[in-house]
């Protein structure tokens, strides 16, 4: 055999390991590209629901049981920096005591004595607390005939060993691996930015959402860096920090 000839089965022989490595990878993180891209289709979803309805949603991701739904919020739509999804029974009795006393000089109708449940969400909205001043619940879709809202529950398949890592989104100041997390999108179409990290042990998939356009991208991978995306403004550039503090 020539020099030539030889070069030319490790070719052949490099390019077929390369082929089967690849076609394995590929078979044994199936179902974690299903996952990630039937998450991404959700998400790309929600934010046309938010442009139909002109009304704010939200998809809600429990990083424990690791499932998430689509929901939409009426009431109060600013979001809290920070805000925490879990309401403790004592957090919005506290506010509900703040707003009250904030109220005091306030002419007698300010409680609204009429109606107990709007008397309570004006304290509490006194109070700066959005407690009980939105709602949100499960989405209704009627143009793809998904109007009962249950079909907007999804579940990764954590019998598989495939569960949300870590998920960075705008209103919270540092990554999320534990608990419930929020994304919203807004009827203008603009989005919170958000990096979504789906693995199955081995391998990750990055799921990302721009705030102006509230477009959704998946990657194979993790990030270099998630401030790269996190810490981008409208036009492009790098912040030189975190919003400022408070309401968006």
């Amino acid at each position: 055999m020539t020099v030539l000839e030889i070069m030319i089965v490790l070719a052949i022989i490099g390019g077929g390991a390369v082929l089967v490595r690849s076609g394995f990878r590929m078979i044994t993180k199936a179902d974690l590209v299903e996952n990630a891209t039937e998450l991404a289709a959700v998400l790309r979803r929600t934010n046309q629901l938010s442009i139909e309805h002109g009304e704010m949603h939200r998809v809600v991701l429990d990083l424990e049981d690791h499932q998430y739904i689509v929901e939409v919020c009426q009431g109060q739509t600013a979001i809290v920096r920070n805000e925490k999804l879990d309401k403790k029974p004592e957090d919005v009795k506290d506010a509900l005591e703040r707003g009250k006393q904030r109220l005091g000089q306030m002419p007698e109708d300010a409680f609204a004595a009429g109606d107990p449940d709007e008397a309570t969400k004006r304290a509490i909205a006194v109070a700066g607390h959005h407690v009980a001043d939105r709602t949100c619940t499960p989405a209704k879709d009627d143009i793809t005939g998904d109007a009962t809202g249950k079909g907007w529950a999804r579940k990764l398949y954590s019998g598989k060993g495939i569960k949300f890592k870590e998920v960075w989104v705008q209103h919270l100041d540092e990554g999320v691996t534990k608990g419930h997390v929020a994304i919203y999108f807004f009827p203008m179409g603009s989005a919170e930015k958000t990096v979504i990290e789906i693995t199955d042990g081995s391998e990750t998939f990055s799921v990302l959402v721009y705030g102006l356009t509230g477009r959704v991208e998946l990657r194979d991978g993790k990030l270099k860096s998630v401030d790269d995306h996190m810490l981008r403004n409208a036009m492009g550039d790098r912040d030189v920090k975190r919003d400022a503090e408070g309401e968006k």
